[in-house]
């Protein structure tokens, strides 16, 4: 019996972190260029360990628990929306923004970008946007109207001040979140030849709030269905105890 609970509170475990999944795609479905994620659950056979046997036929098998395995991050693109702001830009297509943190480079889909005190390109973390050459880059907004090409090529006027990197990884999946919609990897980030920006546009999250509030729900009932379960184990293991507990006429 004390089997059944302990299999149940692995799965009792591995939903509580599909709810924590859940509730923070929930809370970032206006985050631009949020990418929702999944859990990832698989089977664990507890090594040794034997499901009880009275039988007498030594059917006995091993325990499988549930185990938290990670994440999968859904990589499709958010819809793409009009701002008509000057240093908003998006991505169409694949590839990330190069951006310098003092944590190191970090990479993001999200471009809702602006210029600092110190004319600097940055994100909404005041962490410069790299160039292709993987420079910050200088914008005076004094030197005309801005307009970025759809090569990401920034030009005031006359004038071409840089261009914004667009790189990407071999495995964009493998990419670990790091927070403020960052994104880290110890892979080589190889710059996109001909990407495809959009001045004056962000991309939006991917996250279907619908779908994700029926995952809510789906996920409290699993809870609650194996909460009832433990409650009954225990109740059945108490009536045990006090059976066993009487003393005989």
């Amino acid at each position: 019996m004390e089997q059944a609970i302990s299999i149940a509170l692995s799965r009792q475990m591995t939903l509580r972190r599909a709810m924590d999944i859940v509730a923070n795609n929930v809370a970032n479905a206006n985050t631009s260029a949020f990418k929702a994620e999944s859990p990832i659950f698989s089977e664990f056979l507890m090594p040794g360990a034997k499901a009880d046997d009275r039988s007498g036929l030594n059917n006995a098998g091993a325990l499988s628990f549930v185990l938290d395995s990670g994440t999968k991050r859904d990589l499709s693109e958010g819809d793409i929306e009009v701002t008509g702001n000057t240093f908003d830009v998006a991505i169409s297509g694949e590839g990330f923004f190069a951006v310098q943190t003092p944590d190191g480079e970090r990479y993001t889909r999200s471009g809702h970008f602006a210029v600092d005190q110190n004319n600097q390109l940055v994100t909404q973390q005041g962490d410069p946007v790299l160039s292709a050459a993987g420079a910050p880059i200088t914008i005076n907004p004094d030197d005309g109207v801005i307009e970025i090409g759809r090569d990401g090529t920034i030009a005031a006027g006359e004038t071409t001040i840089g261009r914004i990197g667009v790189v990407n990884v071999d495995n964009p999946a493998a990419m670990k979140k790091t927070g403020d919609n960052y994104l880290e990897t110890d892979q080589a980030a190889v710059a996109i030849e001909n990407p495809t920006v959009m001045q004056g546009f962000i991309e939006s999250s991917n996250v279907k709030p619908v779908v994700e509030m029926t995952r809510m729900i789906e996920v409290m009932r699993a809870y609650t269905s194996t909460q009832k379960t433990i409650n009954k184990m225990g109740e059945l293991q108490q009536s045990a105890i006090r059976q066993l507990g009487r003393e005989p006429r």
